[in-house]
């Protein structure tokens, strides 16, 4: 296991690095930085002033060491938007990315876990059907369309939550389910189609034979048979919100997480920020792959993740 998990964090290391600098040279081709972050308007003199403020002046071989020296001491530079670190800018969003990943991955599993069990148990009826038909509309819907929905329903004409910003619970609601919708209905499938595998094997015929009232059938056996696959794929469902989920839905949402501060860097050509935002989504990103991996060895005996 201690071998598996210093293999990761190596590889980890490998991919942050890669990540970093595919950022600088994508900015290079991209065009020049001061003409993109300042007005349209601007002169000669202040697109000048610009460069040699940000360091942009500079030979491309010079902004390079530059750039890499301050990546091994994790050092992106200073925002030009916000004028502070970049790495502080960034670091200070990321508890917030992760308090709305984490609501949002306790409401997808609550939810597909009751109907992808309900749909399981009663395999073929007209409530197997229905939720399957739910289940692949949810599935389909993006977050951003979600996301407006929720707002136009629940906040502009019930006004029952904020339609955005970060302030407490109340303003967790909207983004949490909005961000939770999709992945609900793909892992509503996976949930079926797990304990529909297990519920016809002898071990589940023998509890179900010895009279078990069905709380205990489903949650101490039906579940713990079936729950390698689900966790496997609510891993997958969450990393995919780490990435793409919250930047939708922060931005929606104005929520001043990473994602949020991403679309803002983006829009005002900040490269530090970007390096930054991307450094951290990026180590979130396997930190919960190895997470989740070592979760699954744990849970699944026939893995052995000593001699991977």
């Amino acid at each position: 296991m201690t071998r598996y998990i210093l293999k990761r964090l190596a590889y980890g290391l490998l991919t942050l690095f890669i990540v970093t600098v595919a950022v600088f040279f994508l900015f290079e081709v991209i065009g020049d930085p001061a003409r993109r972050a300042l007005p349209l308007n601007a002169s000669e003199e202040q697109i000048q002033a610009y460069r040699v403020a940000n360091g942009f002046a500079a030979p491309l071989l010079e902004r390079l060491s530059h750039y890499l020296v301050g990546l091994a001491r994790l050092d992106f530079g200073i925002s030009t938007t916000r004028n502070v670190p970049a790495l502080q800018a960034a670091l200070g969003a990321v508890p917030l990315s992760l308090e709305l990943a984490a609501a949002s991955s306790l409401i997808m599993i609550i939810v597909a876990v009751l109907f992808g069990t309900a749909a399981a148990l009663r395999e073929g009826s007209a409530t197997d059907r229905i939720i399957q038909a739910v289940a692949s509309v949810l599935a389909s819907i993006p977050e951003f369309w979600s996301g407006l929905v929720l707002i136009i329903v629940m906040a502009v004409h019930l006004k029952l939550l904020p339609t955005g910003g970060h302030g407490g619970l109340t303003y967790l609601v909207l983004p949490a389910v909005a961000m939770a919708i999709p992945p609900i209905g793909r892992l509503v499938y996976v949930v079926r189609e797990s304990i529909r595998s297990v519920l016809e094997t002898p071990y589940i015929l023998v509890a179900r034979s010895k009279g078990l009232p069905g709380w205990v059938l489903i949650l101490n056996h039906i579940l713990r048979a079936a729950i390698v696959p689900i966790v496997s794929v609510g891993g997958l469902e969450l990393t995919r919100m780490s990435i793409g989920g919250v930047v939708v839905i922060e931005s929606v949402f104005a929520w001043p997480g990473l994602g949020r501060l991403f679309v803002e860097a983006m829009n005002r050509y900040d490269l530090p920020l970007i390096s930054a935002t991307l450094f951290c989504t990026t180590a979130i990103v396997l930190v919960l792959n190895i997470l989740f991996d070592i979760i699954y060895g744990l849970l699944d005996p026939r893995v052995d993740l000593s001699h991977v």
